[in-house]
């Protein structure tokens, strides 16, 4: 089998959008509640957006379009967001091929992160074969907590130490225990004026130490003495403090 990658463009999220509707609705017999998948799965709206800020590639088996594979590349660390293969062509080796291509395309990126639904029986094999390895818990999505891994490529750090950060920065990669938090408390949201719950904890790797804010849920989430992952965190000074925020990214409890 010739299995390739080619950059994915718009004329192929049609295409795309077909074939992650069959690949994400066989996970039902895989642990799934339901004949579903991720935000935007079977849309090709949502594959086009995509298309505009993460390294979007066709899975090609000989002329023909069987899958596709969408990175965010942030540097040295690449988050794999979606990997997806038809239906009528799984467990022929296609997935691992087109992963193991994505390393070579993107020889920079050191520490490579993924994360699947706890309940994916299929989706934990795949990944540990590959070398990846569960560091620890994400709870983006409310039904349910997902795994989440790294597979690292080389000695070379991808993460930013605390004593680094500055007001300004993004697509952070940051690691460090919690030492310290706050009480909740109630805030209006400037865009909607719906009530939220904000907090802040104190986050220290060896290098220093910096005040986090956390929101919602993930807030009852977080404990002192936890050890977290912000994932494409950013900064900001607020009263003169510098703070780090999960924002679009994600908040990840290690284990």
């Amino acid at each position: 089998m010739d299995i390739t990658l080619i950059q994915a463009s718009e004329l192929d999220s049609e295409t795309l959008a077909n074939i992650s509707k069959r690949a994400f609705e066989t996970d039902i017999d895989y642990g799934g509640t339901g004949v579903n998948g991720p935000p935007g799965y079977d849309s090709p709206a949502f594959y086009t957006r995509i298309l505009r800020f993460m390294s979007s590639y066709c899975i090609m088996l000989n002329d023909n379009i069987v899958g596709g594979i969408m990175a965010n590349i942030r540097g040295k660390h690449g988050v794999i967001e979606r990997v997806f293969v038809d239906p009528d062509h799984m467990c022929k080796g296609i997935g691992s091929t087109a992963m193991n291509q994505i390393f070579s395309n993107h020889r920079e990126v050191t520490l490579w992160t993924l994360g699947t639904p706890e309940w994916n029986i299929r989706a934990k094999p795949f990944y540990e074969k590959l070398g990846f390895r569960q560091v620890g818990w994400d709870y983006s999505e409310p039904t349910f907590r997902g795994r989440w891994y790294e597979k690292k490529i080389g000695e070379e750090s991808a993460f930013t130490p605390i004593k680094s950060l500055k007001d300004g920065l993004s697509n952070l990669l940051i690691e460090g225990e919690v030492v310290e938090k706050s009480q909740p408390r109630m805030v209006k949201s400037k865009k909607t004026g719906e009530a939220l719950t904000v907090g802040n904890a104190a986050i220290k790797d060896d290098s220093g130490r910096v005040v986090m804010v956390i929101w919602g849920e993930q807030l009852k989430l977080v404990k002192v003495g936890d050890r977290i992952r912000v994932e494409g965190g950013y900064t900001n000074n607020y009263l003169d403090i510098l703070q780090l925020n999960v924002g679009y990214g994600r908040l990840i409890i290690l284990i």
